[in-house]
């Protein structure tokens, strides 16, 4: 089945949207159920097309992250967007339950709840990573992937780099309240304010420039409070959970099996630096590279005029 029919039996508000994000209030939530109980919240637009499912970045961000820069996506495809565990308004399990492999499980029981017998992957950031672990552990189930800003297939030296890029680009006054805001969403009753701080700063550092930063629209702090407060502990322990000995990860030789048709999309000046899109490009079999000039970390906020075009001709292609 390739289209998200299966919504409308399963709750008709989800579906309700048109190609205009609307926003998600915690008393317009939608879930659908993981492997292990936990309830998983998401968001479709679009009512016409075939079904791209997104997978935001974080870990621990939102799916409203990228919703709202992505909706011209919704007006010739079923776009598909959930927030992953422990991340925006879906569950928060214990510790226990904070690994890729879990997450990896989830998008499984979402492709098995909405009857979809293979998905189209888009992901971003990290959500590319957990794409590709996806579709390492089921291909068969993958028809196409769209990876932007992705993660790279090794840790070392893109994420030293990456890192390192971010606070030169920010400085070391904003880096420094980055820090102390860390503290502040992990105390406060309502860590929104402070969320909503970080993640402008955040943007600074990973957009081609301030100006660019100031286009991405999409809200990283659309969630719970106590998923706020758990932000930093999503991230840490998802990471250690594809950590290798050297603590770091390493996927080269692994995706060599990965046949489906892939699209690499990266911004010529993100901090994640364009060599490791250029290697992760290379170590995919059935992949093509698109580089978006003048953009970051969010190529489709801040330059869609360029980053759009590509992206709907690789999804109609046959």
């Amino acid at each position: 089945m390739s289209r998200l029919h299966a919504c409308l039996a399963l709750v008709a508000l989800a579906c309700s949207h048109g190609p205009v994000a609307a926003p998600v209030t915690p008393d317009r939530i939608a879930t659908v159920a993981a492997a292990d109980g936990l309830r998983l919240h998401y968001v479709v637009d679009g009512t016409i097309g075939d079904t791209i499912v997104v997978l935001h970045g974080g870990p621990g961000l939102t799916l409203e992250t990228l919703r709202p820069d992505l909706t011209p996506l919704a007006h010739r495809h079923h776009v598909l967007y959930f927030d992953q565990r422990g991340s925006g308004y879906s569950d928060l399990p214990d510790s226990t339950g904070l690994t890729a492999q879990a997450m990896v499980e989830d998008l499984e029981a979402i492709r098995r709840a909405f009857q979809l017998e293979r998905i189209t992957l888009l992901g971003h950031s990290w959500g590319g990573g957990l794409a590709l672990l996806y579709a390492m552990r089921y291909p068969a189930r993958v028809s196409r992937l769209v990876l932007v800003g992705s993660l790279p297939l090794r840790g070392t030296p893109w994420g030293e780099r990456y890192v390192a890029i971010q606070k030169a680009r920010r400085g070391a006054e904003d880096d420094a309240r980055m820090t102390a805001l860390d503290s502040v969403i992990r105390a406060a009753p309502d860590p929104h304010l402070a969320c909503r701080e970080q993640m402008r700063l955040f943007l600074r550092g990973v957009a081609a420039t301030p100006a660019h930063a100031d286009r991405i629209t999409g809200d990283g702090c659309a969630a719970t409070s106590e998923n706020l407060r758990a932000q930093g502990r999503v991230n840490a322990l998802v990471w250690q959970s594809i950590a290798d000995s050297t603590g770091s990860w390493d996927w080269r030789g692994m995706t060599a099996e990965l046949s489906m048709p892939t699209l690499v999309v990266h911004g010529a000046d993100d901090p994640l630096l364009l060599d490791s899109a250029r290697e992760l490009t290379a170590g995919l079999p059935n992949a093509r590279l698109v580089v978006v000039p003048g953009a970051g970390h969010y190529p489709h906020a801040e330059q869609p005029e360029a980053f759009f075009p590509p992206v709907e001709e690789f999804l109609d292609a046959e």
